[in-house]
């Protein structure tokens, strides 16, 4: 199986995993367009549709249930086939060049390169956090950690873990102007969007549903940047109710200085991904800095167990 097969693989599984094309273009980070236009392009190379869609049904049909089930096992398979071979034997040396959002790499990424260098003290790890997507492989990156699939399907790429948005504020705010008791209410609220690198995009439709029902909210942005790192400084000083990832929250939600708004609630899954260049060798140590990537990430990133 070439490496374009099997991106095109992960791609299915995650596609079907997040049960539509506009929920799969929220959760890639991309166009619902350009979802669909890789979805084509796996289906022309194989010779046989997948989905049937609509603009209002999407469903598998045998052949896709059997690509995906398959499909499924066989990353499985890879992933662990990756980890028990690369895993058996620790000298490796080197150098490793990682990119990553800024706030997700100061948080998180940083304190487990720590602890990887530790493990592994011949590997010299260079981090380089940025504003989402504003780096590339131009820049010598080994490894680009990012929020969402890239739009390219000649990438090499590792799903490391998921999270949810979800509505916050600081306790501050909540007191000066109430908490909202229905997703309809955040419209009536001092909003605060992310807005995506080089479209200047707004994430203003935020997803908020639960088992009983699920609705998409529009907002008006009062502030917006394209840093999550200054939303989140603007809503810790009571600025408005932000729509953000748990995982950059977690700390911020434990120690009260922001509160969760609508706990019955959960916002739109959101995946992270490592993403390699498209090259026939993969070094080394950059297979074993992803396997223990994946390994951390599962008691210090993943956070998908729903809260509802």
């Amino acid at each position: 199986m070439s490496l374009e097969e099997i991106s095109d693989l992960r791609f299915f599984v995650d596609l079907v995993d997040a049960g539509g094309i506009t929920s799969a273009a929220l959760r890639f980070g991309v166009t619902p367009p350009s979802v669909s236009r890789r979805l084509s392009k796996i289906e022309k190379r194989l010779g046989i549709k997948l989905i049937e869609r609509n603009t209002r049904h999407f469903h598998l049909n045998d052949h896709g249930h059997y690509y995906y089930e398959k499909g499924s096992l066989i990353l499985s398979d890879i992933d662990d086939l990756d980890y028990r071979i690369s895993s058996s034997d620790k000298k490796i040396e080197g150098f490793l060049s990682i990119g990553a959002p800024l706030e997700l790499g100061s948080n998180k990424i940083a304190p487990f390169i720590e602890k990887f260098v530790k493990k592994y003290p011949n590997i010299n790890v260079n981090l380089a956090v940025a504003t989402e997507g504003s780096y590339n492989f131009d820049d010598y990156l080994d490894i680009i950690i990012r929020i969402g699939l890239p739009e390219s399907s000649s990438a090499i790429v590792t799903k490391i873990a998921s999270t949810i948005r979800v509505p916050c504020a600081s306790p501050e705010y909540i007191r000066i102007h109430g908490e909202p008791k229905s997703p309809q209410e955040l419209q009536q609220h001092t909003c605060l969007c992310l807005r995506r690198y080089k479209t200047m995009e707004a994430i203003n439709q935020w997803l908020m549903e639960n088992n009983e029902e699920s609705f998409i909210i529009k907002v008006e942005p009062k502030f917006s940047s394209t840093s999550a790192e200054i939303i989140h400084r603007w809503a810790l000083s009571g600025n408005g109710i932000a729509y953000k990832l748990y995982w950059d929250l977690s700390e911020s939600l434990q120690t009260g200085k922001l509160v969760r708004i609508l706990p019955n609630y959960n916002g739109e899954i959101i995946s992270l991904y490592a993403v390699l260049p498209s090259k026939s060798y993969v070094k080394r140590s950059v297979r074993i800095f992803l396997d223990e990537l994946k390994l951390f990430a599962k008691d210090n990133i993943d956070t998908t167990i729903q809260t509802i």
